[in-house]
C-alpha cells in the first residue's frame, strides 16, 4: 500500500511538472525548431517520442553539449542552467509521446 501511495505521488508530481517544464522549453525557444505534437518548428527532430530515440543520459548531454552526439547540430547548449531546470526538461522529454 506504501509503495502504491508512493508511485501515485511521484506520478503526479512529474506530471506537475509537465506543463513547468514544457513552459522553460517554450521560453528557451525550443520550438522554433522542435515541433511537439505536431506544432512548432520542423527544422530539427520533434520532440515526441524523444526517449524512444535517446536514453536519460543521452538527452541530458543534447541539453548541456548539443554537439558532442550530434556533430552538425545548431542548437544551443544550456549547461548553463541550474540543474533542476534541465533535470525537468529531461523528465519531460521522457514522458513526452
Amino acid at each position: 500500500m506504501i509503495l502504491a501511495t508512493l508511485g501515485l505521488f511521484l506520478a503526479s508530481a512529474a506530471a506537475a511538472q509537465e506543463p513547468r517544464a514544457a513552459d522553460l522549453a517554450g521560453r528557451l525557444g525550443c520550438f522554433a525548431c522542435h515541433a511537439l505534437r505536431g506544432q512548432g518548428g520542423k527544422v530539427a527532430a520533434p520532440l515526441d517520442g524523444a526517449a524512444t530515440r535517446l536514453n536519460p543520459e543521452q538527452l541530458e548531454t543534447v541539453l548541456t553539449h548539443p554537439r558532442r552526439l550530434h556533430p552538425g547540430a545548431k542548437m544551443p547548449g544550456y549547461a548553463y542552467l541550474p540543474p533542476e531546470e534541465r533535470q525537468a526538461l529531461v523528465d519531460f522529454l521522457q514522458n513526452v509521446k
